[in-house]
């Protein structure tokens, strides 16, 4: 057996104890710093975007002006060209319809066909 085993082993938990001890207080003492960051942070944010706020309150009513204008200019850009494809596919829906009635024609003189047996 290894003399004094009992004091090396009291030492060891002592010495754990100690640096249990250091580390919890390093980790409140950092949690603590970062929500004083944090909160100081979220004032300077506040304080700015009531700056913000406040500029661009002057000027609320031409920007809604502004921003009706151009969902207008928007909405007839959409319709132009909503137009013009509707009337560059009219050939193609045309087509579409005819091959369809040519079809449906087939289909009748093979029902006619069918019941005259």
């Amino acid at each position: 057996m290894l003399p004094n085993l009992d004091l090396f082993l009291l030492a060891f938990l002592y010495g754990s104890f100690i640096a249990c001890l250091v580390l919890a207080v390093s980790f409140a003492i950092m949690n603590g710093l970062l929500l004083a960051f944090s909160l100081a942070l979220f004032s300077i944010v506040l304080f700015d975007v009531q700056d913000v706020l406040s500029f661009v309150s002057q000027y609320f009513l031409p920007l809604e002006e502004n921003l009706k204008l151009g969902f207008i200019l928007f909405l007839y850009t959409v319709m132009d060209y909503g137009l013009h494809a509707t009337l560059a596919s009219k050939p193609v829906v045309e087509r579409l319809v005819f091959e369809l009635k040519v079809k449906a024609r087939h289909l009748m003189d093979h029902i006619e066909a069918s019941a005259s047996y």
